[in-house]
C-alpha cells in the first residue's frame, strides 16, 4: 500500500505544527542562553560585594548546608540549548511527525520548570533567611540584595517556558487540523469502493 506523501511545507497545517514548535524552538534557545549568561553574573551583592550564581553555589546556606544542587541551573538550561536546537529540525523535516516537535517543547517546558525550582529556593531563602545566609558568607548579617543576574536567568527560563509552550500549542493545533491531501485519498477510496461494488448490467 503506498504510503500518503507529506503535505507541502505551505499547507496551514505545517504553517501551524512546524512552524509553531521551530518558532518556539528560537525563542527556548535565546533563553537558554540567557539563563546560562545570568548564572555567571551577579545573583546576590552585599556591601557592595557582588556574587555570581557560580560563586553562590559554593557557599554554605541559612543552615551551613551545601548549596551545590544550584548547578542544576545552567545543567538544565544546558539541555534545553540542546533541545531547542534540535527541536528547529525536527519540525522542519516533513517525514518527521508534527506531534515529535511538540513533544521535544513539552520536555523543554519540563526542564526549564526543573531548573526553575532552585531560583525558587533562592529567592525564598533570601527573604525568610537572610540574615543568616549573610552571616554565613562573611558578611555580619548585613542585607543581601538580588542583583540582576538573577533576574537575567528567570527571564532566560521564563522565555524557554514560552518558547516549549508556543511548540506544543501549535503542534496539537497542527494535529487537530484536517489535511487536504487525507480527505483526498479518503475520497478516492470512497470512489473506488463504491464503483468496484457495482454489479454489471445484465
Amino acid at each position: 500500500m503506498p504510503t500518503e506523501p507529506p503535505l507541502p511545507y505551505q499547507h496551514p497545517q505545517n504553517i501551524v505544527g512546524r512552524g509553531g514548535p521551530a518558532a518556539g524552538g528560537l525563542l527556548s534557545f535565546a533563553g537558554a542562553a540567557l539563563a546560562i549568561i545570568g548564572f555567571l553574573l551577579p545573583w546576590v551583592s552585599c556591601a557592595g560585594k557582588p556574587l555570581t550564581g557560580l560563586e553562590l553555589a559554593q557557599q554554605p546556606g541559612p543552615q551551613g548546608e551545601n548549596l551545590g544542587w544550584l548547578y542544576l541551573v545552567p545543567f538544565l538550561a544546558v539541555g534545553c540549548l540542546g533541545l531547542a536546537l534540535s527541536v528547529i529540525p525536527l519540525a522542519a523535516w516533513r517525514r518527521v511527525p508534527i506531534w515529535v516537535g511538540g513533544a521535544v517543547s513539552a520536555l523543554l517546558v519540563l526542564l526549564a520548570f526543573g531548573a526553575a525550582v532552585p531560583l525558587i529556593i533562592v529567592y525564598s531563602s533570601l527573604n525568610t533567611a537572610g540574615d543568616q545566609i549573610s552571616a554565613n558568607l562573611g558578611f555580619g548579617g548585613a542585607i543581601l540584595k538580588i542583583e540582576s543576574g538573577f533576574w537575567l536567568t528567570a527571564l532566560g527560563l521564563f522565555a524557554i517556558v514560552l518558547g516549549g509552550g508556543l511548540g506544543v500549542v501549535a503542534a496539537v493545533a497542527g494535529l487537530l487540523m484536517p489535511g487536504e491531501q487525507r480527505k483526498k485519498n479518503a475520497k478516492e477510496k470512497k470512489v473506488g469502493a463504491g464503483s468496484g461494488s457495482a454489479s454489471p448490467p445484465s
